[in-house]
């Protein structure tokens, strides 16, 4: 038998496996999503969970871009918002100096700087999201701040 004459048989069960999997995973969420409606120390977790992974301020982001909420949603509640969101650290290196945005990190703990990190996209590879040392973040941040603040200084003299 020819070989282009074959059907390849793996490649239909494998869609077959991922449809089955898409299926499960909604019908999981679906579930999740039910208990945590009643139950709010629940929701309560679930929500720290995502905002410590990072996924609940990405999907955030994506709404604000899409102009929101869906029609018939409930907006977000003061206390399902972060408390507070950190300092601009290009603000902090423009007004203060290296030292002053060096100051504003420090004062900062290890989920904010976090934070930082994500939403200005510092470390696009997130290799910082393992690191435990909050100088490390530090570091990095004052790093990546420098340059991108800097980056074009080199045209300014022309």
């Amino acid at each position: 038998m020819p070989r282009g004459s074959r059907t390849n048989t793996n490649q239909n069960a494998t869609s077959t496996d991922t449809e089955g999997q898409g299926q499960a995973v909604g019908q999981f969420l679906r579930g999740l999503a039910t208990r945590a409606e009643a139950d709010p120390a629940l929701a309560a977790q679930i929500q720290g969970a995502l905002q410590e992974s990072g996924l609940l301020a990405q999907h955030e982001q994506a709404r604000k871009k899409s102009g929101g909420a869906a029609k018939g949603k409930a907006q977000p509640t003061a206390a399902s918002a972060p408390a507070e969101t950190p300092p601009d650290p290009f603000q902090a290196l423009r007004e203060h100096g290296e030292a002053g945005l060096r100051a504003t990190l420090e004062s900062l703990d290890l989920a904010a700087l976090r934070t930082i990190v994500r939403t200005h996209r510092l470390d696009p590879a997130r290799i910082s999201a393992r690191w435990n040392a909050r100088e490390r973040v530090i570091e990095l941040i004052v790093t990546q701040v420098i340059a991108r603040a800097n980056q074009g200084k080199a045209f300014s003299h022309v």
